[in-house]
């Protein structure tokens, strides 16, 4: 075999382990099996080289010939970089200050950096003592609590940089002329950065052993102005190498300015005393160093991998290989709207479409019935709770686009009835343009019409969400389909979604919406009942099918109509 070969052998290698990752084949052991991937790559991988020194005796003298030469460049330029971290060029002089000043602004930020040091000491306390850390499924009270605990901790770690800027040129302050305000200057930038390092190595240990909390404070955070992956930018400084570097040679230097300040300097305790802690998180929890940068390179990967993925999914979304109507008519949704009431569930089933392979079981959409705003105004009518209000009002009111939406005239002559979440993000629109479909069931939740009420404002203010593609429920600045119904079902009593954990995300398939169902259809303590299930049998022509049938529907095959007859 050519080195070419052995090496074609080792690339494709390093793809299969960037695709476990990615794809999260085997989670949670992913990374074992990526990294044994990545190892065996290694083989092909040297087996090239000797093949390609065999191949090229010529070039490899001259490498020969040249590799002291590279070993004093390549030893140059690692020295030439530990000065530029140690010794960074900055505009900021300190030396060019009055030097009365230059000591009431080191008295003043000794004080303040104290203050800042005490308030991140304590934000980490109250992460390491947060029971949302460790729950795996959040409301949305709960995540907007710990993007509040998270924002503390990066509003804190904003302010130490401040104090690392300004003092990073400490060496401008002359350190045999005025070797006290030398010392305090470096204690300032030193102490800033222990603070900072310390604080999120101890917070990025605790909230990244919850795939949950990190993938909640990962997502774009638009109150607070943080963008997306500010958790995985967090985990990535406490390995960086020339974070690690100052960390040390400022330790060994920390020494040296000792001898300068008096015995029981307050900052100097303050500094080793959180030095004391990062070892102590080395030696309790030392695997941190190691997860943290492959939690940062799996992000990455998966970031790499987003656009590809999405789309994929467009492309697939855009697909459908036959060219038939679907077997679900207009007759039969303007007969069915009758039947509906408010949050009523929508499952459809679409056959022959692409996405069906990407989506598990018989049911491949759901969607959030909301009714036109006229029905809407009629049924709710009588709810104390709005005092006197009609629900349109109301919705004009706080949801000003989707009572826009929901008031336009579509060109069949229909208005908007229907949220849900599609490849365009969360929209509404109508019964018709939702539900046609090959089959549809309409799941009745057995709540109160207050309840009812209560959904629809727990579902409006998705309204214009992007469309999920990490098909991930722990996160809600982007949603899937199903998703939206259980954020509508939120804070409702007497409606439970679960969604389950799959390849390393948090999920609830439409299909097992309707296994829910099936489940609980025999007991005393069932959720949701069976409004309406219309199911496939030709085109224009369906079959109104009652509950014992719909009960088996989850567990039909993804392909079950090749082995019937569609009617095509």
């Amino acid at each position: 075999m050519t080195y070419k070969k052995h090496l074609l052998l080792a690339t494709l290698c390093a793809i299969a382990a960037f695709l476990v990752v990615v794809l999260r084949i085997m989670h949670p052991h992913h990374r074992q099996l990526a990294l044994i991937i990545y190892g065996i790559g290694w083989i092909p991988f040297i087996l090239s080289i000797r093949k390609a020194i065999q191949a090229f005796p010529d070039q490899v003298k001259k490498f020969r010939a040249w590799k002291m030469h590279l070993l004093w460049a390549i030893g140059f330029l690692v020295c030439l970089w530990i000065f530029m971290v140690l010794i960074p060029v900055d505009d900021i002089s300190l030396l060019g200050m009055d030097l009365e000043q230059l000591k009431e602004n080191l008295h003043h930020d000794l004080q303040h950096l104290e203050f800042v040091d005490t308030k991140m000491s304590d934000a980490v306390r109250e992460v390491e003592n947060s029971p949302l850390i460790t729950t795996s499924q959040l409301t949305a009270q709960e995540t907007g609590e710990l993007r509040a605990l998270w924002r503390q901790l990066v509003e804190i770690s904003f302010k130490l940089d401040l104090f690392k800027r300004r003092y990073r040129a400490f060496y401008q302050v002359n350190g045999f002329v005025h070797k006290k305000e030398h010392a305090h200057a470096f204690l300032i930038a030193y102490g800033a950065h222990v603070a900072q390092y310390r604080g999120m190595a101890l917070a990025t240990a605790r909230i990244g052993k919850s795939e949950t909390a990190r993938r909640i404070l990962d997502d774009a955070d638009s109150e607070a102005n943080l963008p997306q992956g500010s958790f995985a930018r967090m985990q990535g400084m406490i390995s960086r190498p020339d974070e690690i570097l100052r960390l040390n040679a400022g330790r060994a230097y920390l020494q040296i300015m000792k001898l300068r300040l008096d015995q029981d300097d307050p900052t100097v305790v303050r500094i080793e005393s959180l030095l004391q802690d990062l070892d102590q998180l080395i030696l309790k929890d030392a695997f941190v160093f190691v997860k943290n940068p492959l939690d940062v390179l799996e992000h990455e990967a998966g970031e790499a991998w987003f656009p590809i993925q999405k789309g994929v999914a467009l492309g697939m979304a855009s697909v459908r290989t036959v060219s038939r109507d679907y077997f679900i008519s207009k007759a039969d949704l303007d007969a069915a709207a009758e039947q509906l009431l408010p949050v009523d569930i929508l499952l459809t089933r679409r056959e022959w479409h692409m996405t069906n392979l990407g989506i598990p079981g018989y049911w491949t959409h759901a969607a959030l019935y909301l009714s036109p705003l006229k029905t809407m105004n009629t049924y709710f009518a009588d709810l104390p709770e709005l005092e006197g209000k009609m629900p349109a009002a109301i919705i004009q009111e706080r949801f000003p686009q989707v009572y826009q939406d929901l008031t336009a005239i579509n060109e069949d002559g229909s208005q908007a009835a229907v949220i849900e979440a599609l490849r365009p993000g969360v929209i509404v629109q109508s019964l018709y343009a939702s539900a046609q479909a090959d089959s549809l069931a309409v799941l009745r939740p057995k709540v109160s019409k207050e309840d009812r009420w209560q959904a629809i404002l727990c579902a409006l203010p998705h309204h214009g969400k992007p469309y999920n593609y990490q098909f991930d429920f722990r996160t809600d600045t982007a949603l899937v389909c199903s998703q939206l119904v259980c954020k509508a079902y939120d804070d409702v009593e007497g409606v439970t979604l679960e969604p389950k954990m799959s390849i390393g995300r948090l999920l609830l398939s439409p299909n097992e919406i309707a296994r829910k169902l099936d489940g609980e259809s025999t007991s005393d303590l069932s959720q949701l009942d069976l409004a309406l299930f219309l199911d496939r049998m030709a085109v224009g022509k369906t079959i109104k099918q009652g509950l014992k049938e719909f009960r088996n529907s989850w567990s039909r095959p993804k392909w079950h109509i090749i082995f019937k007859d569609d009617g095509e």
